[in-house]
């Protein structure tokens, strides 16, 4: 990932879909982040070459090294950095802090055609903090990345990927009642995004072709047929979040804590 010059340094940049909220952060070593009470599990990812101490206010402390999930439970967390670099954090929308998001705004009214996120979390884990290092899980045939869930949330950090895509194995979708937010994290990518046509030529929309540098968030909305492919040389790294966590991808065993975790739905 390109680090900042000295005159980036410290910034924070949020933005929301309709159930979480990402916090994209440069933190510098020694600062300490400033970390509000959550009412559910949020994640942090630490990335590549980034050190820091968490603890929460349980007593329960661990340090993370990048490449590195934390799951921290409801509760206060702090966050201590011991080597500058890149954290992501993602919050439910059953948190406040989702309107310090920069497109807020968007949201002021709810969109129908999202499925809502609960009004309580319908997985209960085993509330304690978790580190989980990603730098060697394994690629297995027929997986889709390396998934992780909280008790809201669910997180898909690929592999980084040396060189581009293959544009002969595109992967062409959409999901019918829920948000993709996509983190470039690493390298150059192209998202591209088609509206599906209706009977009314109104509603039509040309195709989208958005090439993004990393560190960059992208919301792509329920129903719009999507694809992402990394571009250029080097290494390319993607994360793909969503809420609440996917049933799909937990019907076929490819959420790699899903035994921390019981439903409570019926």
């Amino acid at each position: 990932m390109p680090q900042p010059q000295t005159s980036e340094r410290h910034w924070s940049h949020s933005v929301r879909a309709q159930n979480f909220l990402v916090i994209l952060t440069w933190a510098d070593e020694g600062e300490v982040l400033d970390e509000l009470p959550t009412v559910d599990e949020f994640a942090l990812l630490v990335l590549d070459g980034t050190v820091a101490d968490i603890s929460h206010d349980s007593g329960q402390e661990g340090q993370a090294v990048g490449p590195a999930l934390v799951i921290a439970p409801a509760g206060e967390t702090t966050i201590r950095i011991r080597r500058a670099g890149f954290i992501v954090r993602v919050i439910s929308a059953r948190n406040d802090v989702v309107m310090t998001a920069v497109n807020a705004e968007t949201y002021a009214t709810a969109d129908p055609a999202i499925a809502p996120i609960p009004s309580a979390p319908y997985f209960v884990g085993p509330e304690t903090l978790r580190f989980i290092s990603v730098e060697h899980v394994p690629e297995i045939a027929g997986r889709l990345g390396r998934i992780y869930q909280t008790d809201s949330l669910m997180i898909n950090w690929f592999a980084p990927q040396d060189g581009p895509r293959n544009t002969d194995e595109l992967s062409p979708h959409h999901h019918d009642d829920f948000e993709q937010v996509s983190l470039t994290l690493g390298g150059d990518f192209i998202h591209h995004i088609r509206v599906p046509w209706t009977k009314r030529l109104r509603d039509w929309r040309p195709d989208e072709h958005i090439q993004v540098a990393s560190p960059s968030v992208t919301v792509i909305p329920p129903r719009n047929i999507h694809t992402t492919r990394a571009v250029g040389s080097g290494s390319h790294l993607l994360v793909d979040v969503f809420a609440p966590p996917r049933t799909d991808f937990l019907s076929k065993g490819w959420v790699l804590n899903q035994a921390d975790y019981r439903s409570t739905a019926r």
